[in-house]
């Protein structure tokens, strides 16, 4: 079976919302992959550095996400069905779509989630983030 490797960002609401409903809802959403502009922009990169492409700019939205007295930038990593992932489109605003922006149709369990970054502490857009399995969800709610 083929999936796409997504990446959600999410802020402290979003995260605790995940763990209640067990899945992220809310759809259609933005979100981050691997695609086809992010290849050309980038063709001798690799599947590796795509994918880093793809997460910078989910932890850049997720730090866009956060709201008064939030410090940790979070970023769900979940493979979907490549039918749940659509193009993302620019808003009526004008807002910039990064080549890596997706839109998700359709919830997204936890159970498709593969892991999460958080960060350390307080957000700083030159850390990388902590890497997290889904088994560890409490943990990082409890950071929160």
């Amino acid at each position: 079976m083929t999936v796409t490797r997504i990446y959600i960002p999410l802020n402290a609401a979003g995260l605790r919302r995940l763990d209640a409903d067990r899945a992220v809802t809310g759809a259609p959403f933005l979100a981050y992959a691997v695609t086809d502009a992010v290849r050309a922009s980038s063709p001798a990169a690799g599947q590796d550095a795509w994918e880093y492409s793809a997460l910078s700019d989910a932890v850049l939205r997720s730090a866009a996400l956060l709201t008064p007295g939030e410090r940790r930038r979070l970023v769900a990593a979940a493979d979907v069905e490549p039918d749940l992932v659509g193009p993302a489109v620019p808003s009526d605003s004008g807002d910039f779509i990064e080549d890596s922006a997706v839109l998700i149709l359709d919830s997204v369990a936890l159970k498709r989630i593969a892991s999460f970054q958080v960060d350390a502490d307080e957000a700083s857009e030159d850390d990388d983030l902590l890497w997290y399995d889904v088994t560890e969800l409490p943990v990082i709610l409890a950071l929160l």
